[in-house]
């Protein structure tokens, strides 16, 4: 969900290596970020994950998916689309997209706010609480319609970001780009971590406090000028045209913008709406393509804590690519940063970001290696690990909900698709399979002695 981002300046947190001598990631708009004294980390690390750029963008999908790999689950960024019930199909109703002329129906991305709240027009549109709880995550969305106005309602954001982050859960905020239109959002991006100079349980808002952030690799480099998202992340294996710089680090005061600031000559890239309470159009719950009146802006997020599983009997299981893949016979190439955490093909026929389409990839990766990594163990302890392997999204709505159980996850074993018991002989368990990138899998590990 990138909301028409065009962007021309930018900043870089966390070294890391590139292909090109402008790649390394040690400035934040002409300075360093400042150092702090401690930093706070969710419960598993976030890596960054490069995102489809056609249909106007797959930030709020990518966004639930490291979520999702995080705990144990992968889905392909167009079944990430799909599990949000809308009915939309990737860009619409088939015929939209030439309809539009080649306008993507924006009501199809995945939004953070809620339906019937006051913040969206009539329609129906990719809600991240039900995109979320359809894949089967337990999650909750910031209290935007309770938040204060002006400043004082930013710094309740924040609070409550860095709330989520101390509780270990992931966190994925909603950004201003330089250059962006919407009047609320334009990007959504995961939470990496936050430095801090004070208690790291603390959740009190700060003004040095320092949120860094994945992007998923929107901003991409070739030279020392702004390219569009390529299929494949500039910097990845024998390419060296460009860089994705990934990370991006900013204090908490510095972050607070109008639209009108955000969009200014020589501003940073990233800023966070200042919450009002006067007449803004918004593209959310309208026709698909043009706005509709709301109140506002306010600012949005959501915070993943675990799987779904009110009696909180699963362990962490968390996925990892763990390998090179394959795209019709041919090897993907590493990412400097991302590794192997992209899709190619990409969706649509743009090797630049420009399709409109309705329409599955042309092919899908295959050989994808997924290492499932169970942590939290007994040693002594038997323990059950499900593996739940689906074709498909379909189903509107709460229908379109992943058919994996929630409880008594022991009872009903007949459900998934592989089951590995085990005794513990450490503190962690993995278990290594080979997929397509089509497939959803679900991995859910219990002691052999729950429900």
């Amino acid at each position: 969900m990138n909301k028409h981002l065009l962007t021309l300046w930018f900043f870089v947190a966390a070294v890391s290596p590139g292909a090109e001598p402008n790649c390394g990631q040690s400035l934040v708009d002409g300075s360093t970020p400042p150092s702090t004294v401690s930093y706070i980390y969710p419960r598993q690390t976030v890596q960054p994950f490069y995102q489809w750029e056609n249909n106007d963008g797959y930030c709020g999908e990518v966004s639930m998916m490291q979520a999702g790999l995080n705990n144990g689950q992968w889905m392909s960024q167009f079944n990430a689309r799909l599990i949000c019930g809308t009915g939309l199909s990737q860009s619409g109703p088939n015929g939209a997209c030439a309809a539009h002329h080649n306008q993507v129906n924006y009501n199809a991305q995945l939004l953070i706010e809620d339906p019937g709240t006051g913040v969206s027009g009539p329609n129906t549109y990719a809600a991240a609480a039900l995109c979320l709880s359809n894949s089967r995550l337990a999650a909750t969305t910031f209290s935007y319609t309770g938040e204060s106005t002006g400043t004082t309602g930013y710094q309740q954001y924040m609070s409550w970001v860095k709330q989520q982050v101390i509780a270990g859960h992931q966190v994925t905020m909603a950004l201003l780009s330089n250059g962006g239109t919407d009047p609320q959002y334009d990007h959504e991006v995961s939470v990496i971590r936050i430095g801090t100079n004070h208690s790291p349980t603390d959740p009190t808002y700060y003004p040095d406090d320092v949120v860094y952030f994945d992007d998923h690799g929107v901003y991409t480099l070739s030279g020392e000028k702004f390219t569009n998202n390529p299929a494949i992340p500039p910097g990845a294996g024998s390419d060296s045209t460009g860089c994705t710089p990934y990370v991006y680090g900013y204090t908490f005061e510095s972050l607070p913008q109008t639209r009108a600031g955000a969009n200014r000559k020589g501003a940073q890239g990233y800023s966070i709406i200042i919450p009002g309470d006067g007449t803004i159009y918004t593209s959310t719950g309208g026709d698909g393509y043009s706005t509709v009146p709301i109140a506002g802006p306010h600012n949005y997020g959501f915070s993943v804590a675990g799987p779904e599983d009110p009696t909180s009997v699963t362990l962490p299981v968390a996925l990892t690519i763990v390998g090179p893949t394959e795209t019709g016979g041919l090897w993907n190439p590493l990412d400097p940063i991302a590794g192997y955490d992209y899709e190619n093909p990409i969706i649509g026929t743009s090797l630049l970001g420009k399709s409109c389409t309705n329409t599955p990839p042309a092919e899908w990766m295959t050989n994808v290696v997924l290492q499932a990594t169970v942590s939290g163990l007994v040693p002594g302890v038997s323990y059950n690990l499900y593996e739940y392997e689906l074709p498909s999204v379909q189903g509107v709505g709460s229908a379109a909900a992943l058919p994996v159980p929630v409880r008594n996850f022991n009872a009903n074993r007949r459900l998934a698709t592989y089951d590995t018991p085990f005794t513990a002989v450490a503190a962690s368990f993995e278990q290594t399979i080979t997929t397509t990138s089509d497939k959803i899998i679900v991995f859910r590990c219990v002691p052999a002695s729950a429900p």
